[in-house]
């Protein structure tokens, strides 16, 4: 094993995953282990026992909880933006005495 990978067991299985910069040991773990679990759920949901489905359907799952963060994101930024344009308006209307 390289010290770019990091060996751990899924679902029975040693994989070697992929070592990201600035995360620990401990914090890589910690994400394989959300995927181990996001599996487990969804074997137990749908009665699939075929890893590879699971794999699909739980990277599916961490997709579209992706783009839901990044669209909730966008929104917070636009509102941001609007507040800090009303703000910014109402600041110069006060200076300029109108």
């Amino acid at each position: 094993m390289r010290n770019s990978e990091m060996e751990m067991k899924v679902r029975g299985r040693l994989v070697k995953f992929p070592v990201v910069d600035g995360l620990s040991p401990l914090e890589m773990g910690n994400l394989i282990g959300q995927v181990e679990e996001k599996m487990r759920r969804i074997e137990e949901k749908t009665d699939t026992p075929d890893t590879s489905k699971l794999a699909m359907l739980a990277a599916f799952e961490f997709a579209v909880e992706l783009y839901n963060l990044r669209q909730k994101s966008e929104s917070d930024h636009e509102a941001e933006s609007r507040k800090i344009d009303d703000m910014a308006a109402r600041l110069e209307k006060v200076l300029t005495g109108g």
